[in-house]
C-alpha cells in the first residue's frame, strides 16, 4: 500500500466519500488536497507519508486496543443483546467482574472468564495476540441512559454507555391516526408589539401563540432560537449561533421582566426624554438594527441584574435562579463563562477564542477555572439573562397549549455553530475546527453554499458517547411539542467546505446514521417533542424510508412538491409530513408569483453560467401555469387566473387558494406563513447572501394583535378547521 492508498483507505474510514453528483449530473470525485484538509480537521496527522500511515494504524487499531467501545445503542425490545470485549491473549484466563447500572441507580452484577465467552474474532497489533469475544447483556434495560463498567483483579478496568432508544419518535394525539392539524409560521424577530423594543420578543410570541391557539392552531412554527454573539449584536444570523443550547437573550421582552416593575432606577430610564425618543425610533423601523437593539437593551438589562442581586437573590425567585442554574450545570456556567470572556477580550479588539491568550483558549484551563471563580457575578448575570429568556420562552409554549393547542411551540434546529463562538470553544475537541458545513449546487442556490458553520467531527462524537448531540437535541427540545431539524440529512452525511475553496468543492463525509435517528427517537420520546426533518436537496437514497419507519415527519413544500410535469394532487402530498407553501429560504406566495426571488439572483450576479436567469424565469413562469391548473382541477382558482404581478386582491385569493389546497393535502400537519396572510412580497432570507440582502431583519407592517384579527387569517382558521378535522384542542 502507497501513501495515497493509505490517504484513501484512511478517509474512507473517517467516514469521507469518494465523490458526489452535482445537480448538473456530473459525478465530482473528491481531491487529495480535500482529504487532507478534512482528516487534519478530525484531528488526523497527515502531513507526510509517516504520518499518513501512522494516523491509519492508529484508527484502525484502536478499537482494538480496548475492552469496550465507548458506547452501544441499542432499540427497544432488541433480542440477546450484547457487546465486544476485546483484550489480549494473555487475559483468556482472567476473571472481569461487571456491572450495568441504569439511569435509575439500580446495578446488575455479575464475573465471567474471558475465554468462557463466545469467540469472534483475532488479530496481531505489535507482535502482541489481541482477541474479540462476544458478552451477552444479561438483559437489555428501558429506554435510556445506562452504563456498563467493567473491572479485573489486577486493576484493569473499562466502561461504555449503553442507551436504548424506542422503535418511534413521539407522535402527539393531534397528529395521530386519522387526524390533522395546522399551524402558523414565522419570524420571532418580526413580530411586532406596542410595547416592543426594535424587535420581536419570547412575549410577542406568547400573544401570537395565544391567539392563533384560540383561533384553532395547534402550534405556531418558529425560526432557531439559538444563543446568538450578545457581545456582537452585529451578528444576528439565527443560523451561525454562538450555541445552540442557549437562548437567543434579544428576543426578552425587557418590560416583561418581573424586576422591571420594581426597580425605581429603571423606571427612571425608561421615563427619561432621550430613552423615550431612542425607543420611538427603534420601534418604527422597517427593519431590525440589531446594533441599536442592544445599545438600548443591554444598560437596562445591568440595572435590572443589579437589583435581582440586591432584593431577590435570597428570595424565592432568587431559588428559583439557583435550581435554574443547577439545572444548567458546568456546561451551561462556562458558556456564560466565555460570555464573560468574549466581553472582556472583545474591549483588546480580540473576539475570536482562538486568538485569546493561550491559557484562555480551552474551557479546561486553570486559568479559565480562576476566571470563573474571580468573576463570579459577571458570569451569572449572562446566567440571569438565560435564566429570564428560559421563563419567558416557557409562558409562551405553556400559555399556547392552555389556550387549546395540541402542540404549542415548534422550534428550529440549525445545522451547525459559528467557528468563534460559545459551542465552538466548549466543544473544540468534539468539532472538526477547520472547515466548514455547506451544500452542494441546488435549484436554491446554483454555486453552491459554504455557510461558515463547524461541523461536529463524527469520530470524536462517538467517542464522546454521542453527549454532545443528545446536549443540542435535548436543549432544543426544551419548551416545544415539535423540532424541525435543519437539514436533517446531517444525521447519515454533511458536506463539508475545505478552507478557502468554493462552496461547489466540498465531499460529503458520513455521520453514524443508526445511532443519531435512535437517539433522535429517545429524545423526542423523553420531551413528548414531534420531529420534523427538512428533508430538501439531496436527500441520500433511503433517508426519507428511515425518517418515516421511526415517526420523524417529512417537510413537504407546496412549490417543489411535482411528479410527471405537474403539481402534485392534494391526494399524492405525503401522508406523515408537515406541508407548507414555502419557506423562510423562498419567497412568499405573491413574491413566487411576481419572481421577485429571480429578479433578486440576477441583480446580485448569483446563477453561475450566462442564460440562467432567463432559464428561470421561464421555469418559473411554467410553474405558475402548472399551479393554476393545479389549484383549478380542485376548484380553487379559474384556469385564467393571472401570471405575473399580483393586486392585492389577487394576492389575497392565490393565498388562500394555495392554503385550501394544502388544507386537502394527507399531510397531517400544514404551516401558513405570516406573510403569506398579510399578502406580502417579500422574502426573509436569500440563500447565498450576507450583506446583499436584508436577511432575518424584516419585521411585519402590523403588530400581533393586528395579525390576529386580520378577516384574511380569521376566515383561513374557519375553514382550515372545518377542512382538517382539527379540534383545536
Amino acid at each position: 500500500m502507497d501513501s495515497v492508498e493509505a490517504l484513501d483507505r484512511l478517509a474512507q474510514l473517517a467516514g469521507i466519500e469518494d465523490g458526489w453528483w452535482d445537480f448538473f449530473g456530473t459525478w465530482r470525485p473528491v481531491s487529495v488536497d480535500t482529504k487532507t484538509a478534512f482528516l487534519s480537521a478530525m484531528g488526523f496527522a497527515v502531513g507526510s507519508e509517516v504520518d499518513i500511515f501512522a494516523s491509519l494504524e492508529t484508527l484502525e487499531t484502536r478499537p482494538w486496543r480496548r475492552w469496550l467501545e465507548p458506547v452501544a445503542v441499542f432499540d427497544e425490545g432488541q433480542g440477546e443483546p450484547s457487546v465486544t470485549f476485546t483484550a489480549s491473549a494473555s487475559r483468556d484466563k482472567h476473571v472481569i467482574s461487571w456491572g450495568l447500572e441504569d439511569e435509575l441507580g439500580v446495578v446488575h452484577t455479575g464475573q465471567f472468564q474471558v475465554d468462557t465467552l463466545e469467540w469472534l474474532e483475532e488479530r496481531w497489533i505489535g507482535g502482541k495476540l489481541f482477541k474479540r469475544w462476544r458478552f451477552p447483556l444479561p438483559c437489555l434495560p428501558p429506554v435510556g441512559y445506562h452504563r456498563l463498567h467493567m473491572t479485573s483483579i489486577d486493576g484493569g478496568s473499562s466502561s461504555m454507555d449503553v442507551i436504548v432508544a424506542p422503535a418511534r419518535a413521539h407522535v402527539p394525539d393531534v397528529v395521530a391516526d386519522d387526524r390533522r392539524a395546522w399551524g402558523l409560521a414565522t419570524q420571532v424577530y418580526a413580530l411586532r408589539t406596542e410595547t416592543d423594543w426594535g424587535v420581536g420578543s419570547y412575549k410577542a410570541l406568547e400573544e401570537l401563540a395565544v391567539g392563533a391557539a384560540k383561533l384553532g392552531a395547534d402550534t405556531i412554527g418558529i425560526n432557531p432560537l439559538h444563543a446568538l454573539f450578545a457581545n456582537q449584536p452585529e451578528k444576528f444570523s439565527p443560523y451561525a449561533p454562538s450555541s445552540r443550547r442557549f437562548l437567543n437573550t434579544a428576543y426578552m421582552d425587557v418590560e416583561a421582566i418581573p424586576e422591571f416593575k420594581e426597580c425605581l432606577e429603571a423606571k427612571r430610564m425608561f421615563a427619561s426624554p432621550g430613552f423615550q425618543a431612542n425607543l420611538a425610533r427603534i420601534r418604527g423601523y422597517r427593519l431590525v438594527e440589531y446594533v441599536d437593539v442592544a445599545r438600548l437593551q443591554r444598560p437596562m438589562l445591568e440595572i435590572l441584574y443589579g437589583w435581582f442581586r440586591k432584593e431577590h437573590l435570597n428570595s424565592a425567585r432568587g431559588q428559583t435562579f439557583r435550581a435554574f442554574q443547577k439545572e444548567g450545570g458546568r456546561f451551561a456556567e462556562l458558556f456564560c463563562t466565555f460570555e464573560a470572556l468574549h466581553e472582556r477580550f472583545l474591549k483588546e479588539d480580540n473576539g475570536y477564542w482562538r486568538h485569546w491568550p493561550e491559557g484562555f483558549r480551552h474551557p479546561s484551563s486553570p486559568e479559565v477555572a480562576n476566571f470563573t471563580l474571580e468573576n463570579r457575578e459577571r458570569i451569572e448575570f449572562f446566567w440571569w439573562l438565560q435564566f429570564i429568556a428560559d421563563q419567558q420562552l416557557q409562558a409562551a409554549h405553556e400559555g399556547s397549549r392552555a389556550a387549546g393547542a395540541g402542540i404549542g411551540l415548534y422550534r428550529d434546529l440549525g445545522v451547525g455553530i459559528a467557528g468563534d463562538g460559545a459551542e465552538a470553544w466548549l466543544e473544540q475537541d468534539n468539532l472538526s475546527l477547520g472547515v466548514s458545513v455547506g451544500a452542494p449546487p441546488d435549484p436554491l442556490a446554483l454555486k453552491g453554499q459554504d455557510w461558515g458553520l463547524i461541523p461536529f467531527n463524527p469520530i470524536a462524537l462517538r467517542e464522546a458517547g454521542y453527549a454532545p448531540f443528545i446536549g443540542v437535541m435535548r436543549a432544543n427540545m426544551r419548551h416545544a411539542g415539535a423540532l424541525r431539524l435543519d437539514h436533517a440529512m446531517a444525521l447519515q452525511r454533511l458536506y463539508w467546505v475545505p478552507p478557502g475553496a468554493s462552496a461547489d468543492q466540498g465531499a460529503y463525509v458520513r455521520y453514524p446514521v443508526e445511532d443519531l435517528f435512535r437517539l433522535v427517537a429517545l429524545e423526542s420520546k423523553r420531551n413528548s417533542c414531534l420531529i420534523i426533518g427538512e428533508d430538501l436537496g439531496t436527500v441520500p437514497e433511503g433517508f426519507r424510508e428511515r425518517m418515516a419507519s421511526m415517526s420523524m415527519f417529512a417537510y413537504r413544500v407546496m412549490v417543489f412538491e411535482q411528479r410527471d410535469g405537474r403539481f402534485k394532487s392534494p391526494a399524492e402530498f405525503d401522508e406523515t409530513a408537515l406541508s407548507i407553501f414555502a419557506t423562510h429560504d423562498l419567497p412568499s406566495a405573491r413574491g413566487y408569483w411576481n419572481a421577485t426571488d429571480v429578479a433578486l439572483r440576477e441583480k446580485l450576479d448569483q446563477y453561475p453560467r450566462e442564460g440562467m436567469g432567463e432559464q428561470e424565469w421561464a421555469n418559473r413562469h411554467s410553474d405558475c401555469e402548472k399551479l393554476v391548473a393545479a389549484m383549478a382541477a380542485e376548484g380553487l382558482l379559474p384556469a385564467d387566473f393571472p401570471i405575473g404581478a399580483l393586486s392585492d386582491a389577487d394576492a389575497d385569493r392565490l393565498t388562500q387558494a394555495a392554503h385550501l389546497y394544502l388544507a386537502r393535502a394527507k399531510s397531517k400537519l400544514m404551516m401558513v406563513q405570516i406573510e403569506d396572510i398579510l399578502g406580502l412580497d417579500t422574502q426573509m432570507n436569500l440563500p447565498g447572501t450576507t450583506d446583499q440582502h436584508p436577511n432575518w431583519r424584516r419585521r411585519f407592517p402590523v403588530d400581533v394583535q393586528t395579525v390576529l384579527a386580520d378577516p384574511r387569517l380569521i376566515d383561513l382558521a374557519g375553514r382550515l378547521k372545518d377542512g382538517r378535522g382539527n379540534s383545536g384542542g
